[in-house]
């Protein structure tokens, strides 16, 4: 996995492995860029990597579909914009540590379609699990991984 970018981009509304990330990024010397809506706007994150966008359902991930280039690295739950930036050449992981990949585009999609479908007949759709400290040491292993492929080390 060659030539990772110098940035980090995280959709960060509902991200919670944000420390890690600071931590670990800068561990690495590598620019981790938080992205949320003004919703989530606090004096302490006004300054230096963090970058406020308009409330809208989509918007932070418009930002970061526009702002991240190939070898960049995402961390979002968004699954639907995950196979748009793996065909960028984005390495996309989510805070629970998976590592997504091209090849899943498919499976993710026919999720997508038959989650809405069951939502639009009424039906309940049994959502994710709660975040564990496993899921939190699954997120740093990966994203180590990811990070040392950048240093080389």
């Amino acid at each position: 996995m060659p030539n990772l970018h110098r940035t980090v981009w995280v959709d960060a509304d509902s991200c919670p492995v944000q420390k890690e990330i600071e931590e670990m990024s800068a561990d690495c010397g590598v620019t981790a860029r938080f992205i949320a809506t003004v919703n989530h706007f606090s004096t302490e994150k006004s300054r230096g990597s963090w970058t406020f966008v308009d409330d809208g359902s989509q918007s932070v991930d418009l930002y970061i579909l526009n702002a991240a280039a190939k070898g960049d690295v995402v961390i979002t739950q968004d699954l639907s914009l995950a196979v748009l930036l793996t065909s960028k050449g984005v390495y996309v992981m989510t805070p629970r540590g998976k590592l997504i990949k091209e090849s899943d585009a498919d499976h993710i999609m026919n999720q997508k379609f038959i989650r809405q479908q069951t939502m639009k007949q009424k039906r309940k759709w049994k959502g994710p699990s709660a975040f564990t400290d496993k899921h939190r040491e699954e997120f740093r292993k990966t994203f180590q991984y990811l990070l040392s492929e950048y240093e080389g080390i």
